[in-house]
Formats: structure tokens, sequence, C-alpha cells
């Protein structure tokens, strides 16, 4: 195979010899050149020498990179990620951190396009639900930890979080075949993300019901088919909860607002309160300390 010079900015190899014009050589996938970009740092670590390292990759991808290249991306003065932290949804691990992410954007969470910029972000009162999100997008995408934001005009926090990848994955439509191999990836991940879908959209009344409402019936649908299939936890509904058109106060940023959509709800059922406490729970303290003083007072915690 011949020899294929990468540049860890994602630019061609340029050649110039004497009479001769510039030769540009064929640079491999961004996928690719990340995979051996990661497999260069583990090699390092490893101890292996510059030169041994370029042996090993040509021997596993078949391809030759120069040892410029192999110094530069070892002191992290260059990377193929080029600000794409993950480059594509072919790249993108499930865990229980991106469930829980892809929980909140259905029900709080957003996604953004601004010009170039494209991301995903959440605007809510409770802190610890705003940073358990960052949190999971950090883990996620692998970065430095990400600090929300308080509004005092909105009295809400906020976090936004740039990245084309989870765009591509959360933008509306929601397409819940695309999002199924993460969330049922396994138990764990299926509880995170009931559980940032619950701390969006779930509530608990003072008799410790919990209801969990939705524009999107699918939505609804989907996470009774969860809730049942990974844990045993029986739900009503869906049930219609506000007509398009209703007219609602929102105590949460003291203001009215008209419905653009239907909304329905599903209730957990009480005799599986218990189960939902023991596998998925809320992050949100006041909706948590809710549901469990209601088990003691019931003797079923």
């Amino acid at each position: 195979m011949s020899e294929i010079q990468l540049r860890t900015e994602g630019e061609e190899e340029v050649k110039k010899t004497d009479n001769t014009k510039t030769k540009r050589r064929k640079i491999p996938p961004r996928e690719l050149r990340i995979k051996i970009y990661n497999d260069v740092h583990k090699l390092r670590k490893r101890g292996f020498s510059h030169t041994k390292i370029r042996e090993e990759i040509y021997r596993k991808y078949g391809v030759w990179i120069s040892l410029s290249t192999i110094s530069y991306w070892t002191r992290r003065k260059h990377s193929p990620y080029n600000g794409r932290r993950i480059p594509s949804l072919e790249m993108l691990e499930p865990s229980e951190d991106l469930a829980y992410a892809i929980g909140v954007r259905l029900g709080d969470g957003y996604t953004y396009e601004e010009g170039d910029d494209f991301g995903i972000g959440l605007k809510a009162k409770d802190k610890e639900f705003v940073e358990k999100f960052a949190i999971c997008l950090s883990n996620v995408l692998g970065r430095e930890p990400i600090r929300p934001i308080f509004r005092k005009n909105e009295g809400r926090y906020v976090v936004r979080v740039t990245s084309k990848t989870l765009y591509e994955l959360l933008r509306k439509p929601i397409d819940l075949k695309r999002i199924k191999p993460y969330v049922e990836h396994c138990p764990k991940c299926a509880a995170a993300f009931l559980r940032g879908l619950f701390d969006s959209d779930g509530h608990v009344d003072k008799r410790g019901y919990i209801m969990l409402d939705n524009t999107d019936f699918e939505t609804l649908v989907y996470a009774q088919k969860l809730l049942w299939k990974y844990f045993g936890i029986e739900s009503t509904g869906p049930r219609i909860h506000k007509r398009k058109g209703t007219t609602t106060y929102d105590h949460r940023i003291g203001k009215q607002y008209k419905a653009n959509e239907d909304c329905h709800y599903i209730y957990i059922r009480a005799k599986s309160l218990p189960a939902y406490h023991k596998h998925i729970g809320f992050t949100i303290k006041r909706k948590q300390k809710r549901l469990e003083d209601y088990l003691r007072r019931t003797g079923k915690l």
C-alpha cells in the first residue's frame, strides 16, 4: 500500500521536488484519522517510540503517518478533531450520561442552530438538574466541566453546549429509531433516559403520585414501554392534559402562554411507585423528597 502522510489539521500533505508540480495525496476520512490519533496516544503511554508507533499504525491501518505528525499529536499541539469532539454519529458511544441527556432533550432541553453554530441546551430553575445535564454533556464530549449560568431576569439556570453531532442526533423532529440504540443499550441506560425525561416533564403531587406530560404522544408511549419492559413499572394513559390553544399561567417563569400543541400525560400506578423509586428516581431534590415522603408515609420505604 502506498504511503499516506497525514496532516494534523486535516490538510493534504504537499510535496515538491525540482521541476515537478505540487502533488496532493489523499487524506483518510476524519473518523479514521481520529481512531489513529487515539491509538497514537495509547501506544505512547505504553512507552512506544515514535518510530515504533508509526510502524504499529501502518500494521493496523495500512496508513503511514509522518514522525512530525506523531510528535505534534503526542504533544497535543494539533488534533484531527478540528473542534468537533465527536465527529459523527457512528463514533457516538452509548452511555448513561448520553441516555440522560437524550431524556432531557425530549423534555425541557432544546437544540439550536445559529449560523455555523450547532448545539444543545437547557433552561430550568433547579440548579442540580441543570448541573447534572452539564456534567453528562461534558462526559459525553470528553471536555472540561461546563458551568451553568444563572439568569436573574428569568430566574433560571442555563447551559448551552456546541456539538453538531448531538444536534444531528437530537434535532427536531426527534426520530425515536435514531435514539433507541443509545437508550436501550442496557437497563442502566434506559433508567438514565427515563430519569432525564421525568426530571424534565415529571410532576409529583402532594399525594406522591407521579405524572409525566409531553406534547409528543409517541414519546409518552415510548416511555411507557421502557418502564414496563425494563422495570415492570405500570402506568396509565396517555390521556389528554391540555388542548391546543389553552392559556396557562407558568408559575416557574411568571408568564402566561398559549399551548401550541395538544399535551398528553401518563400516570405511574401507585403500586409501581416503590419500583420507580428504586430503579429511576429524580435528580431534582424537591421531586425526590416528595416521592420519598409519600413512600415513608405509606410504609413503602
